[in-house]
């Protein structure tokens, strides 16, 4: 472990690290006078946002149960800020010095760099532990096509499948201990966004080993798992198509806790947690991540979206930007890329109305297992039934594993084109059509819209949690591998308690997933092994 560690730095790692020195006491309060005249003079300087509770004096609510309200408190970017928590005895506290680019700023305890599904779930977690947490991320795009690539993020859907059953004890343990808090979660916050509608696996007969494991760790578990034979599916589903995988099909549903839930309103809530127990919320991209040598602290660039920016000090910084880690400038100088690579998910939905919403209302959320080695003509997919999304219309939404027409995306430039574009390429729209034939035969859907979102994959198919190198104040929580949306509540708690240093509680060792390198998990070929089936449960 501390040979991978030690690794993670040059040797030359001074490079852009340096920092001007503190001032002194008496400066200082000459600094924090000049800032309170330049801020009620001129207002605010950028145009990022902060959402903070307005908390008085006393002991910290207890959020276990009944609802918060999201705080509403915005502040532009560029406010001197000195309210909040007070900083624990003994903390070195620090105010960055005004300049034509940055605003004066109180540092903070805790930074997460990245608010999306991993970087929400943690900040809730580190603030609920008594943390002075800021998560910083900027908002949605309104426009994909303006966006900048740090405005991009995989939640930004309206469905992803939820369900317990998983491919192995990990996924199954963090997949289960997450769904069973949305509920509580829609409860303390007021926002829905499950929808229980069940979930099938429709697995090949000839990797029955594999069936069978999953179902007794799932017993063992407790979960409800109802194995059915293809007459029994044909018999439960009658507008669902089963694939002609080699061998034959059976079914695994789950009724319990198991369907989708959008990722949107899945993040708005754990924010708004987040927020109700006195963390904050910074909207903005971070643009560089450094390391003050003399104090300890980090410093943070933070961008507004539209102009403007401030640089923030942190004692310790978690770096939950996802598939866009090794391209958002979140990491350090000097820090070599996570093995992580990311692929183009391509997505189509068959807006559906009427008397076909009526013949698919009870149909479950459906994943396909197929082992064979037959590129392309691999039939395994997801299919989520329909849901309504903003425009008012109801889709079925359809996408696949990662058969070789699913591309890698190896820098920033064509991560933002396939998400700016919204465009899938010819390939993948032609399989996914003949696919939506074959498990629907028979739909006419009204209207055929293209999405384009991106799935990561690491090399031990597991997420990174853990710090990088030596330095425990920096740490990193990333890669989903495709299930980061259900597991995402879990591994926010896992991460937190890495930052905080508590215990770790959790059925598989914490050094399973210690970040990796880029050149980590590769074949002699340079092929990653994840990219050959089965490739496991979307």
């Amino acid at each position: 472990m501390h040979e991978v560690r030690s690794s993670w730095f040059a040797e030359d790692d001074e490079t852009g690290m340096a920092v001007k020195d503190l001032v002194g006491p008496l400066s200082t309060l000459t600094v924090l006078l000049l800032a309170f005249v330049l801020d009620t003079a001129t207002g605010s300087y950028g145009k990022a946002e902060v959402a903070a509770p307005r908390r008085g004096p006393g002991p910290r609510p207890d959020h276990g149960g009944g609802r918060v309200r999201a705080c509403r408190a915005c502040r532009p970017m560029g406010e001197v800020r000195l309210k909040g928590r007070r900083p624990r005895e003994g903390r070195n506290v620090a105010v960055v010095v005004p300049s034509p680019w940055s605003a004066v700023v109180q540092n903070v305890e805790i930074v997460v760099v990245g608010a999306g599904m991993f970087g929400s779930a943690a900040g809730k977690y580190l603030s609920r532990a008594g943390a002075d947490v800021t998560v910083i991320g900027p908002p949605e795009p309104a426009r994909r096509a303006e966006a900048g690539l740090p405005e991009f993020g995989a939640h930004h859907d309206e469905a992803r499948i939820v369900r317990r059953l998983g491919r192995d004890p990990f996924w199954g343990t963090v997949d289960a201990r997450s769904a069973g808090r949305l509920r509580a979660m829609e409860a303390q916050t007021g926002i829905g966004f499950f929808q229980e509608c069940g979930s099938l696996a429709v697995m090949a007969t000839s990797i029955r080993s594999r069936t069978d494991s999953m179902l007794r760790t799932s017993a063992g578990d407790g979960i409800a798992v109802e194995r059915l034979s293809d007459t029994d599916m044909r018999g439960r589903f009658p507008g669902l198509g089963l694939p002609p995988i080699p061998g034959g099909v059976e079914g695994l549903l789950e009724t319990k806790e198991a369907g989708h839930l959008n990722p949107r309103r899945l993040v708005k809530a754990q924010l708004d947690l987040m927020t109700a127990s006195g963390g904050r919320l910074l909207r903005g991209a971070v643009t560089e991540v450094r390391k003050d040598r003399r104090t300890g602290l980090w410093r943070l660039r933070v961008a507004g979206t539209q102009g403007g920016g401030l640089e923030v000090g942190a004692e310790k910084v978690l770096i939950a930007t996802g598939a866009l880690i090794n391209h958002s400038k979140a990491l350090p100088a000097g820090c070599r890329e996570l093995g992580l690579q990311v692929f183009t998910e391509p997505n189509l939905l068959f807006e559906v109305e009427g008397n076909q919403i009526e013949r698919l209302r009870d149909l479950p959320t459906v994943v396909t297992v197929d082992p064979t080695d037959s590129g392309n003509d691999n039939m395994s997919l997801y299919l989520l039934p329909p849901h309504r999304y903003p425009d008012g219309k109801s889709y079925l939404r359809i996408g696949p594993a990662m058969q070789p027409l699913v591309h890698d995306l190896r820098t920033a430039e064509e991560i933002h084109a396939w998400y700016a574009r919204e465009r899938i390429t010819a390939e993948q729209s032609a399989f996914l059509t003949c696919m939506m034939r074959l498990l629907l035969p028979g739909l006419e859907p009204v209207s055929v819209r293209e999405a384009s979102c991106v799935v990561d994959k690491t090399p031990s198919r597991y997420p990174y949690i853990g710090h990088l190198g030596e330095d425990e104040s920096l740490s990193v929580v990333a890669g989903g591998n495709g299930h980061g949306a259900r597991g995402s509540d879990e591994i926010g708690r896992l991460a937190s308690t890495v930052v905080l240093g508590t215990a770790w509680d959790f059925p598989v060792p914490r050094d399973r997933f210690a970040p990796l390198p880029a050149d980590a998990g590769r074949a002699d070929d340079g092929r990653p092994g994840y990219l050959k089936p089965p490739f496991g449960l979307c």
